[in-house]
């Protein structure tokens, strides 16, 4: 297993991406593993690996894909990954054949010769005709890749977007965010996934890079919502407290007596 190139400039971010990314890649090549083990189709996840071994176009990888799309079903995992911690039940979530092509693309990025600027042209494209759940995994598989600091603008590009299950492949339960997104960046996520009422619990790094910028804005959209009489969740509420001014603090503290939390 190689591991991923440390980021440049802000230690913490370094540190996060040591940790968090490192951990999530071997959890998820572990489950991989495992899953691929306890189906039929070990044979052909070694056949798409020696297929895009040197592949270095968009064509080849996408011709692995649909090979790997008509062959494989979607098995169910057994008992015991099934009843693994939070990061194996959401990977547990993603088909097998969705798995083998995530490993396939992690094989073309850690076998690529060329330079990380072609890479992310390729994968940009790739992200950009994949259908909805390719795009998932595109977002999913990034803690896996080297050159991660070079693929933000896809990570920020599925931040925008209205498909929710594209959002939430990125928002929750992934390390990518915490370790490459700056603070406007993060803080935009965040808020993203309180407003499309996202369990934000699951959004690693949640505490960590939490801040106060992030906090009065999360006031501001409380305050609202409690003047329009609508409940807000307790996490977020919580969450809210951490990084407060005091004088924010204060009109939190005087209104929570009323607030509508779930």
């Amino acid at each position: 297993m190689y591991h991923e190139a440390a980021i440049d400039g802000d230690s913490q971010k370094g540190m996060f991406q040591n940790s968090n990314c490192e951990n999530y890649a071997t959890t998820y090549r572990e489950v991989y593993q495992r899953r691929l083990l306890e189906s039929p189709y070990a044979a052909l996840g070694e056949s798409a690996l020696e297929a895009v071994q040197n592949s270095t176009k968009l064509s080849q990888l996408i011709e692995v894909w649909a090979m790997i799309g008509a062959q494989c079903a979607d098995p169910p995992a057994s008992q015991e990954v099934r009843n693994g911690d939070s990061v194996q039940s959401s990977l547990m979530g993603i088909p097998l054949k969705d798995m083998i092509k995530s490993i396939a693309l992690e094989a073309v990025c850690r076998n690529w010769a060329g330079s990380p600027e072609d890479f992310t042209k390729l994968l940009e494209r790739l992200y950009q005709t994949a259908d909805i759940r390719e795009q998932q995994l595109i977002i999913r598989v990034l803690p896996l890749l080297k050159f991660q600091e070079h693929f933000v603008r896809i990570a920020t590009e599925a931040a925008r977007t209205n498909i929710v299950p594209v959002f939430s492949a990125l928002a929750l339960g992934n390390p990518f965010p915490q370790a490459h997104f700056n603070e406007n960046q993060w803080n935009q996520m965040v808020l993203k996934a309180i407003f499309v009422n996202c369990a934000i619990g699951t959004i690693v790094g949640l505490h960590e890079r939490h801040n106060s910028s992030l906090a009065e804005t999360i006031f501001q959209y409380i305050s609202e919502r409690h003047s329009a009489q609508r409940s807000v969740p307790r996490a977020v509420v919580e969450l809210c407290e951490q990084a407060l001014s005091a004088a924010s603090l204060l009109q939190l503290n005087a209104i929570k007596p009323a607030l509508l939390q779930e």
